[in-house]
């Protein structure tokens, strides 16, 4: 079995995750929401590319009508930064616009800092994916076997 794991770049200290949701309340918004969608992921691409602090990004399907990105930023400033500026501060418009005036879709974002510290992973026979895509790959051997011991938590004997 191929056992991987990752950390974080020596550079961030502190990772931001963001899961932002397109939900499609009526059928009429399902075309703006997939031009929407697709509008994000090209960003993403150009956000990544351009040194923004973008370091990976992922779709995910949860139902037809609710999908969206998983992004992961350097910290939170450089998504902050980000998001004050086009594309994001035209989409998001357009976004409220369409809300407000035909409740047919609906967005979301949920924003987790987390700690070098805090994080681990492990990728069992998988490419690395998510940290992995970005992060510092590694064996899984000695103490990076459990996430106990990848994240630290390992009791003290005595």
């Amino acid at each position: 079995m191929n056992r991987v794991i990752a950390s974080l770049p020596d550079s961030v200290e502190e990772l931001c995750v963001i899961r932002l949701g397109l939900m499609v309340r009526k059928l009429s918004g399902l075309r703006f929401a997939s031009k929407f969608g697709k509008a994000i992921a090209q960003s993403a691409i150009e956000a990544k590319a351009g040194g923004a602090g973008l370091l990976d990004s992922e779709r995910f399907l949860i139902r037809w009508n609710h999908f969206g990105f998983l992004q992961y930023w350097s910290s939170f400033q450089s998504l902050e930064a980000w998001s004050h500026r086009p594309p994001h501060s035209v989409w998001w418009r357009e976004a409220l616009e369409r809300m407000r005036q035909r409740a047919d879709f609906g967005i979301y974002h949920e924003t987790f800092l987390v700690p070098r510290q805090s994080v681990e992973s492990i990728y069992l026979d998988c490419p690395p994916v998510g940290l992995g895509s970005f992060g510092t790959i590694g064996e899984a051997v000695g103490t990076s076997t459990t996430s106990r011991d990848r994240l630290g938590r390992r009791p003290a004997k005595g």
